[in-house]
């Protein structure tokens, strides 16, 4: 701080990432005020925008340096002062180029006038994986689910040959994991689904007697599991969609009889199902995608043949109709709903390979086109929407074996490009959105030799 001359009388700070500061100058005054991406000057009635902790010196008849990412140019007039400024920023994933502002003085009686104006520089995040706190047990074909408090319920799954019900939560604050109440039955290849009470519902899959029909709930303010009403079909491989209505739709599925083409409503408010309408192909392994419309689409999966067939549920007559076929049969695809309303369908599996192709479903036509096909031919891998609009597909399976590539699909371009590779190598693992927009990724198998994961890593 600077007080010899009175150019600067005060600095209030208040706290780390998002301080205050007032510097007085004589009659004028500048207010910094900083946020958690940029600060904001403001000399007189000028303004420019800061990169954070970008302020170097002031003092009397010195230079003060900034780097800007956007500027305005301030006038201003004093009693004969040159000020000229430069300096450079650089961070762990970015750097920014050092602007100059230069000021030239001419004199006339008593008073100088300087102006000065901004370079602008930019900065670009550069997107990657970092690897976050394990979890405490290896599992594949588990769930993971985003809830309301932010944390993040993993569920069962299996591990080794044995199939599990124990259960933890990852605290994106810290990066750790906590276990808390172990469902009652042990279970994978099952689905769970967040309730509009924040409960949530996890039903069907795989036991050590088979596929089951039971279903829990999990309370996140008690951490404990409940039985609720049994599904008409037991079934695993199927899946589940909360519709608008608050209700939860299952459809389809494998069971000891062979694949399902039957499916059933949970009700939250009586905790009991009750069958809907049969799809018009038995399926599993396939996707089901809420449109905005409310309606549900199924897409391809597999029967002892590789579907390439879709169709649509309405919620308000329980029934199912067809809708386009896709260009290519497949099965343990992924299907991701665009801002655009349309839904991407990517890669899978068909009776000869993993599939690199990728297609858009138009809602409002129910016609599927081709779009840019991705880098890698996988299968059984994940697919997330970011916040930039970008889908995200990593990890699965391939020709080579497992794999731990990444690309995005931009929707604008219809293209796909690479971008880092995960850390490990995985397939049959989960990934989830977080509320600061990483996507978590957990947990999966690494290699055919039963290399299980119990590790996790934010993109």
């Amino acid at each position: 701080m600077i007080t010899s001359n009175g150019i600067i009388s005060t600095l209030n700070y208040f706290s780390i990432n998002q301080t205050c500061q007032l510097f007085y100058t004589n009659d004028s005054s500048v207010l910094i005020e900083f946020n958690l991406n940029s600060s904001l000057i403001f000399m007189n009635q000028s303004a420019m925008y800061i990169a954070l902790n970008q302020i170097t010196s002031t003092s009397p008849s010195s230079s003060s340096s900034t780097t800007s990412l956007s500027s305005s140019s301030s006038t201003s007039s004093s009693s004969s002062t040159t000020t000229s400024s430069s300096s450079s920023t650089s961070s762990s994933s970015s750097t920014s180029s050092s602007s100059t502002t230069s000021s030239s003085s001419s004199t006339s009686s008593s008073s100088t006038t300087s102006s000065s104006t901004t370079t602008t520089s930019s900065t670009t995040a550069v997107p990657g994986w970092t690897t976050t706190g394990n979890m405490s047990f290896t599992r594949q074909y588990h769930t993971a689910s985003t809830l309301t408090n932010g944390l993040v319920l993993v569920a069962s799954g299996q591990s080794s040959g044995v199939s599990l019900n124990s259960v933890e939560l990852y605290n994106p604050s810290t990066g750790t994991w906590t276990t808390t109440g172990s469902m009652n039955a042990a279970r994978y290849q099952h689905t769970a689904s967040i309730l509009t009470n924040g409960s949530v519902l996890v039903a069907g899959g795989l036991g050590s007697g088979g596929s089951l029909n039971s279903t829990e709930l999990y309370n996140p303010l008690t951490g404990i599991w409940t039985t609720t009403g049994s599904m008409n079909a037991a079934r695993q491989y199927h899946t589940a969609s909360t519709l608008t209505n608050g209700l939860v739709l299952v459809a389809g599925g494998l069971s000891s009889g062979g694949s399902l083409n039957s499916t059933e409503l949970y009700n939250p408010s009586t905790n009991t199902w009750t069958t809907t309408g049969s799809m018009n192909i038995a399926r599993y392994e396939h996707t089901a995608s809420i449109l905005a419309n409310g309606s549900v689409l199924v897409a391809g999966g597999y029967n002892g043949a590789y579907l390439n067939s879709a169709e649509l549920y309405n919620p308000l007559a329980g029934t199912w109709t067809t809708t386009g076929n896709m260009s290519f049969a497949r099965a343990y695809h992924t299907a991701s709903i665009l801002a655009n309303g349309l839904v991407l369908v990517a890669g899978g599996f068909n009776s000869s390979d993993s599939l690199n192709s990728a297609e858009l479903y138009n809602p409002s036509t129910g016609i599927w086109t081709t779009t840019g096909s991705m880098n890698a031919a996988r299968y059984s891998h994940i697919a997330s929407v970011s916040a930039n609009r970008l889908v995200l597909v990593a990890g699965g399976r391939g020709s080579s074996g497992y794999l731990n590539s990444a690309e995005l699909y931009n929707p604008s371009a219809s293209t796909w490009t690479t971008t880092e590779n995960m850390s490990f190598a995985r397939a049959y693992y989960t990934a989830s959105i977080l509320a600061n927009g990483k996507v978590l990724v957990t947990g999966g198998r690494s290699s055919s030799s039963s290399v299980y994961q119990n590790s996790a890593e934010l993109y």
